[in-house]
């Protein structure tokens, strides 16, 4: 058990109107160990807002149970909730998804959790991709340890033109092994990981769906709504043409573009708070780029736009993402510079997206 957790466990019981984590105290025979998580209303409000934007009341309610009973807390990332496109259904539904954060705290909580071996991987396929990832686990009671075996075909997470996505095409190794991992765990731990996924390996799930997955991880991420029909644009008829006739309509925009994009600044925004020094939060603004400097992530969602890959409604959702994310680096430069002197490094007032 992490430290997090044991002060989480031992010290945080407030009354209705805190803001902390609220755990069930010990009775009987149940120790806070077992107990499940409890949330104050101002918690779930804020939970809700953060990361099941659009649930009903009864499928946050649903999800909210799920990681009471489980003890994985939705603050700490330990649980995800997404919300997917369902074929069968025909629409999108919500879902309880862990992470492997969480999976491995679950395992730790158990008492049995002995540790595991570095992954294995396979063979390079023709693609430079490793066809499999091979985890053990071990537990205290068993002689023999629990394997987890993936293979590469069955998990990577493919764009429309069947290409891995950022995370696959950069981790490759990374995200197989987390895979791998998070089966072996279910293995040597069926009754506390049973039924338990991880957001990594549920990846896939969104290959065959007809929209991109939208998830519910970081404040305003909502599902875009579709940019209003043009009007068709309406030329002369002359007898030898015209010489501005673009010819061929141009590639209509990608979604699977405007998602690797925002992947990338929710990965900055998720790296904030972990960052407790100047040079990291330097690293953060190199990546996010500045109005006098763009970054090769700001000229990317330039290029797209300009590219006609993203719609209006969707350039300006990035905007407004790394918008807020140049607030918060901002934030964090101005509590952690040492020295006045680099403040120049920064600038007041991004204009390069739309308002």
């Amino acid at each position: 058990m992490t430290t997090l957790e044991k002060q989480l466990e031992a010290s945080l019981v407030m009354n209705d109107r805190g803001t902390a984590l609220a755990v069930v105290p010990q009775r009987g025979g149940l120790t806070l160990a077992d107990a499940p998580l409890r949330f104050t209303a101002e918690q779930e409000r804020m939970i809700r807002d953060q990361y099941a934007s659009g649930a009903s009341p009864e499928e946050f309610a649903v999800l909210m149970e799920i990681a009471k009973e489980r003890r994985l807390n939705p603050l700490l990332r330990q649980i995800h909730f997404v919300k997917r496109w369902d074929n069968q259904k025909s629409r999108y539904v919500w879902a309880a998804q862990i992470s492997i954060d969480g999976m491995r705290a679950v395992a730790q909580r158990t008492g049995r959790y002995n540790g595991q071996d570095e992954p294995e991987f396979g063979p390079l396929n023709g693609k430079g991709f490793p066809e499999w990832s091979k985890v053990r686990v071990y537990r205290k009671d068993w002689d023999r340890p629990a394997v987890g075996l993936v293979y590469w075909r069955e998990y990577v997470q493919t764009t429309q033109a069947g290409q891995p996505t950022k995370f696959w095409l950069d981790m490759p190794m990374n995200q197989l092994a987390k895979c791998a991992e998070a089966q072996a765990l279910r293995k040597a731990f069926p009754e506390d990981c049973g039924g338990l996924y991880t957001d990594t390996e549920m990846e896939q799930a969104t290959n065959d769906q007809p929209r991109p997955m939208v998830t519910a991880r970081v404040e305003s991420i909502r599902e875009l709504p579709p940019d209003p029909p043009s009007e068709p644009q309406r030329r002369p008829i002359t007898a030898h043409g015209n010489d501005d006739d673009p010819g061929e309509p141009t590639t209509p925009p990608d979604p699977e573009i405007f998602e690797r994009l925002l992947e990338s600044l929710i990965a900055i925004e998720n790296s904030i708070p972990m960052v407790n020094d100047y040079g990291g939060a330097l690293t953060l603004r190199a990546l996010l780029g500045t109005k006098a400097k763009q970054s090769p992530l700001a000229r990317d969602i330039q290029r797209a736009r300009e590219a006609n890959e993203l719609t209006a409604t969707s350039y300006a959702h990035l905007g407004k993402a790394w918008q807020r994310c140049d607030r918060q680096v901002t934030k964090l430069e101005n509590q952690l510079k040492p020295d006045p002197v680099l403040d120049a490094f920064r600038d007041e007032d991004p204009e390069d997206f739309p308002r």
